[in-house]
């Protein structure tokens, strides 16, 4: 008996643990309906790629660490201890040979400090430097990406959840017209053809709508994953696209985008770095002046007796196997291929943004001109369901009627998506997406 109440008990808190997953994200969520911010704020919070990249940040600030500790004077303390046994040999006259037995003891403090190494260590400091704004301008280039992607999943959500409700209404006005059309049967107004295809329609469009709420569902895991959770829970979204204008000319988005793109910003940091490197590499040819000096307490035992030394070293490397010669080369290569790939990513930039300006653009017009389909499926709709009433009208022309509106619906919520999609594409690209 206790171990199934205990099995219950574990059993109880795995499914609290599952389900906290998006209740704790999701607690700012009223109504259950998330906003776009709300989204947008989750997304930022739980993604693991946001995580990464700051881990990124931190290892490079440790690099800049690692290369200003050269600026600093190294101090290090040791201490030995020696029983020495045996027999040895001296040049004494009389005492050629000893057996003796005695102890050793030693400790010293040591210092060393590089004064000058002619431009090696600022080269490394500086590259360091770079490659932290590197980072920083990678944590930035992942968050707005992280932003990008929450947007677009939710704007896909949205789509989707208009669509089931075009769809729903579909199967609405199938079922009414499934009545009509039984209803003016048993009074003999029309053929049993009439009812057979209302039958057919009505099916038709239940189908449309299950298929749809399935794709509904899949929007929601793809707005999941793009959040960072996993979530059981049901929510709903906005339902109503906002149309926000966007004026800027595309040679004026290009000129942002050279300026504050994050990932691009990044590549140029990289590629100073690569140069800084380069000037560290061949600076190893160049000789080293650095002070030491030591304090030394020594005896064969206690008390001990100090001395101290101090001194300059000039270290001047002569030949070390053509490894410097080496390091440079590769630095170089490096530096090479650095700014081959800013080039190339300034090239796949300006195309990025030019295929999102044009397809805002297209986006914009297909919005004004899918208003106007729908008036007028919605009034041929209105037409022939007045005539086929009236006895006037067929079947056939209520359902081409029925499928017109529901596509031209359809068709002006793709615009619709499209336009929202674009916009936030070419506000990614060119460097200035934000979470509001």
């Amino acid at each position: 008996m206790k171990t199934a109440i205990h099995c219950w008990i574990v059993c109880i808190l795995i499914a609290l643990t599952m389900s906290n997953g998006f209740s704790q994200t999701s607690s700012n969520i009223k109504s259950n309906v998330l906003t776009l911010d709300q989204a947008v704020d989750m997304g930022l919070k739980n993604h693991p790629s946001l995580q990464i990249a700051n881990a990124g940040v931190n290892i490079a600030s440790s690099g800049v660490t690692q290369n200003v500790s050269t600026y600093y004077p190294s101090i290090s303390a040791n201490g030995s201890f020696a029983r020495n046994d045996g027999t040895f040999a001296f040049n004494t006259p009389g005492f050629p040979v000893r057996t003796q037995t005695y102890n050793n003891y030693t400790g010293a403090l040591q210092v060393n400090e590089t004064i000058f190494d002619f431009g090696r260590t600022i080269n490394k400091v500086s590259a360091s430097h770079q490659l932290v704004d590197a980072a920083q301008a990678s944590f930035d280039s992942t968050r707005q990406t992280i932003i990008l992607n929450v947007r677009i999943a939710y704007y896909g959500y949205m789509q989707q959840q208009q669509v089931v409700g075009v769809n729903q209404e579909a199967v609405e006005q199938t079922s009414q017209h499934l009545k009509e059309a039984k209803a003016f049967y048993s009074v003999g107004k029309v053929a049993q053809l009439d009812v057979t295809r209302a039958e057919v329609d009505f099916a038709n469009a239940q189908v449309g709508f299950i298929v749809a709420k399935n794709q509904l569902q899949l929007a929601k895991l793809q707005l999941d994953n793009a959040m960072g959770i996993l979530s059981s829970s049901q929510y709903a979204v906005q339902d109503t696209f906002e149309i926000p204008p966007f004026s800027m000319t595309l040679d004026s988005a290009e000129a942002v985008m050279e300026s504050v793109r994050p990932d691009l910003v990044a590549a140029k940091a990289r590629l100073e770095a690569s140069q800084a490197l380069v000037n560290a590499a061949w600076d190893q040819n160049l000789p080293t002046i650095s002070a030491n000096g030591a304090y030394t307490w020594s005896n064969f035992d206690f008390p001990l007796y100090s001395h101290w030394s101090a001194g300059l070293t000039i270290s001047l490397p002569l030949f070390q196997g053509f490894s410097v010669t080496a390091q440079v080369d590769q630095a170089r290569a490096g530096t090479d291929a650095a700014k081959a790939g800013l080039e190339l990513l300034r090239e796949s930039m300006i195309l990025e943004i030019e295929q999102n300006y044009l397809g805002v653009q297209q986006a914009e017009d297909r919005i004004a001109a899918t208003s106007k389909l729908v008036e007028e499926a919605a009034e041929s709709m209105r037409l022939a369901e007045r005539q086929y009433v009236a006895g006037v009208g067929s079947a056939i022309e209520v359902t081409d009627a029925q499928l017109s509106l529901s596509n031209a619906r359809i068709t002006r919520i793709q615009a619709l998506f499209d336009y929202n999609s674009f916009l936030v594409r070419l506000q990614r690209s060119m460097g200035i997406l934000s979470e509001r």
